[in-house]
């Protein structure tokens, strides 16, 4: 059986030959944004249906719609008292948007004839295209679109409140907010309409239900609203990207303007991922990778439909956090234990009161109340205005840079709430002193009525309803703005950009263990200084290379050397060495391996221990690099991190960081420390590798990487590579 030697110059990607096709799709994206800004602020609307079309026409005037409507209907006078022209070309001028609520075939040909009258963009309302297999009607459908900027199929459409536009065909809800307000896109139309039934003071400026995403990517839709400076945030419901590259481009435009990005991601299980391909053909992909983007863009990642709302509540309402400190006050030893509990989940401090608030507290509160942060002021002082007042600010003047207060009212119509009241009205006085990230939150969610939320959020001061999610929603805006300052002092964060998952036609082949070294060798990975021989220069290779030394069968059929007898390890003389290669030979000759070159090593002495570094492929991240534990911890521990590419040497060392089995390298008990910048180098070179030809690797394992103690490097002892040609 013949070694596999494969040029790895026939594998390197040609650009140039597609400088024109890129061009050009660039044109039609660009005129393609142009079209999705005159819809989502249309001057002129058409509705293309039946009489389904009398809600959303009626929302449309609800919501303030000062622009032209028309409609088109061929068998109908008219609709919700709308004269309805007989088709697309007796408009009496251009729609900048047209809603068309059609079966899935008419659908097709609207779209083409809202086209050529020059529409800007168009909501397609009707199911029946990729989600259910008909995946030649989408492709009809995205045809006839062109560069118009289409909204779906399979979708419930778009709602800008600020604008007065419902292309929309349910009940509306919701109004215009006084202030900013958050962006919703949802690949679900009915999660985006129950979003807009939320009880919880988030005041909403758009609503966009994407659906299939035939035309329009969910990143798509963040750069317009990026340009308006309403939005605060940006809430979504995903199940899963079509664009990574784009999605990402826009998330890092969000990060840098200081808007942050909030997303509840469906499809983590594996019955969850069948099923948003049956909802909307959309592909969930994998989990560890779609995190490992969200950490890298600072993009919030929530885990229920409530903790959405809740953080987009606190970006939306609340200035962004300059740090990471807590400072608590409660009237109850229970609230303040539960809130430290919740607080220490994410790490968040909670610094002690100093000297000067210990005394100016001392003048307010009673010999017994225990002057501490968590601040329990106790019912002493309940219902005085004057007195709330002056503990809350002497709290928030101390060394926070965010400040909660536990407050659970009765409920309506049981009890009296003046002295509720009250603590509200002292937290906004306060927090008018000193400003700073401010929230009250309720251990339970529905005991925050509306209009003490409503006068919170006036104030700045985000009203959040329910401990866990409230405590999560502000750890995710310290997050956001943590991450945010990383990204800004960076020399050069358009880094942080993904590519889109590409691969060569063609068909793969794995390089044999010496080719895979040599080319990853070019790339500066350290490999042992090994002699490739036959079995009857074994033995001189040996004593060349001197002893201790391994000994391995090399064939780009041998993916699991060791499982076929073809590694021989501490071959110490010249006899050993004849033995072992003469035994490996025989066995391999039995499992049809005739003839199969020897590679020859020198034994890596004195391992601090050991790693992997992986590439593996996903059809929507393209290559991730994978970086674990090696050794016996490979399978004992499942102990790895996923990094996106490109990467940054930082980012390696800290992925390096978090492994369980870091300790290990790290002088654990009384063992040298291993060589950190060696292990970097190494991780450096594979994504280098990778990046130069990301269209052509399928898979590389190196496993192990063996590290030294500080100083002596690290040695990639074995090495696989699988490539398209």
């Amino acid at each position: 059986m013949q070694n596999n030697n494969i040029s790895i110059a026939d594998h390197n990607t040609c650009i140039a030959d597609h400088n024109g096709s890129i061009a050009s799709d660039n044109d039609v994206q660009s005129v393609r944004q142009a079209n999705l800004q005159r819809l989502m602020k249309p001057r002129s609307m058409v509705f293309i249906g039946g009489s389904n079309l009398s809600l959303p026409i009626e929302n449309t005037r609800r919501i303030g719609f000062d622009g032209e409507i028309w409609v088109v209907n061929p068998k109908h006078e008219q609709i919700a008292g709308i004269r309805c022209f007989r088709s697309v070309a007796e408009l009496p001028g251009i729609p900048d948007a047209a809603f068309v609520a059609v079966n899935a075939d008419a659908t097709v040909q609207m779209v083409s004839e809202l086209r050529a009258q020059g529409c800007a963009g168009v909501v397609c309302y009707a199911a029946g295209f990729a989600e259910v297999g008909n995946q030649h009607l989408q492709d009809a459908l995205i045809d006839a679109a062109g560069e118009m900027a289409l909204v779906g199929p399979n979708c419930y459409g778009l709602l800008n409140f600020m604008g007065g536009v419902a292309l929309w065909p349910d009940r509306l809800y919701g109004n215009r907010p006084a202030g900013k307000g958050v962006a919703i896109i949802s690949q679900s139309g009915n999660i985006a309409l129950n979003l807009t039934m939320h009880d919880r003071s988030v005041p909403i400026t758009h609503v966009i239900s994407v659906g299939n995403q035939a035309v329009l990517g969910v990143g798509d839709y963040i750069e317009p609203l990026l340009q308006d400076e309403q939005v605060a945030a940006i809430g979504f419901y995903i199940e899963g990207l079509k664009d990574i590259e784009g999605f990402s481009r826009a998330a890092l435009k969000a990060l840098q303007k200081g808007v942050p990005l909030v997303v509840l991601k469906a499809g983590t299980s594996e019955l969850g991922t069948q099923l948003t391909l049956s909802h909307t053909s959309s592909l969930a992909g994998s989990d560890d990778l779609y995190q490992a983007m969200f950490d890298r863009l600072g993009i919030l990642r929530v885990d229920s439909l409530s903790q959405l709302l809740e953080t987009l509540k606190v970006v939306a309402l609340c200035e962004e956090p300059a740090g990471n400190r807590v400072g608590v006050l409660t009237c109850s030893g229970g609230d303040s234990a539960l809130l430290a509990d919740a607080l220490d989940q994410y790490q968040l401090p909670l610094p002690p009161l100093n000297n000067a608030q210990q005394n100016a507290l001392a003048d307010w509160l009673p010999d017994f109340a225990s002057l501490s942060n968590p601040l329990d002021y106790n019912t002493a002082i309940w219902g005085n205005l004057d007195a709330c007042t002056e503990v809350f600010s002497t709290l928030m003047g101390g060394d926070y840079d965010n400040t909660l207060l536990a407050l659970d009212f009765p409920k309506a119509g049981e009890a009296t709430d003046t002295e509720w009241q009250v603590a509200t009205d002292a937290m906004i006085a306060a927090h008018k002193r000193h400003g700073g990230t401010a929230a009250v939150i309720s251990n339970l969610t529905e005991l925050l009525p509306a209009d003490a939320r409503q006068r919170l959020a006036d104030a700045g001061i985000a009203p959040l309803q329910g401990l866990q999610d409230g405590v999560a929603a502000l750890a995710a805006y310290i997050r956001f703005s943590e991450r945010r300052r990383e990204v800004l002092a960076m020399d050069d964060n358009a880094q942080l950009l993904l590519r889109q998952g590409s691969l060569n036609a063609g068909s793969s082949a794995m390089l044999d263990e010496w080719a895979s070294k040599q080319l990853m060798s070019s790339y500066r990975l350290p490999v042992p200084a090994g002699r490739l021989a036959q079995l009857d220069e074994v033995a001189d290779v040996a004593d060349a290379i001197g002893y201790p030394l391994v000994i391995k069968g090399v064939s780009d059929q041998l993916a699991h050397k060791t499982e076929a007898g073809a590694v021989a390890l501490n071959i110490r003389s010249r006899e050993d060495a004849i033995n072992a290669a003469t035994e490996m030979s025989r066995k391999l000759a039995a499992q049809g391996f005739d003839n199969v070159p020897m590679l020859l090593e020198p034994m890596f002495r004195d391992a601090v221990g050991e790693l992997i570094i992986g590439l593996k492929r996903d059809e929507q991240f393209g290559l991730a690099l994978i970086v674990g534990s090696g050794g016996i911890l490979v399978n004992l521990m499942n102990d790895s991190q996923t990094l996106l590419l490109p990467t940054r040497p930082e980012t390696v060392r800290q992925a390096v960081q978090s492994l369980r089995g870091y300790k290990l390298l790290q002088g654990y008990r009384g063992r040298p420390v291993a060589d950190m910048d060696a292990i970097v180098d190494a991780v450096m070179a594979v994504a280098d590798f990778a990046m130069e030809h990301w269209d052509s690797v399928l898979e590389l394992d190196i496993n192990p990487l063996m590290v030294g103690p500080q100083g002596q490097g690290a040695v990639a002892v074995d090495a696989m590579v699988r490539l398209n040609h």
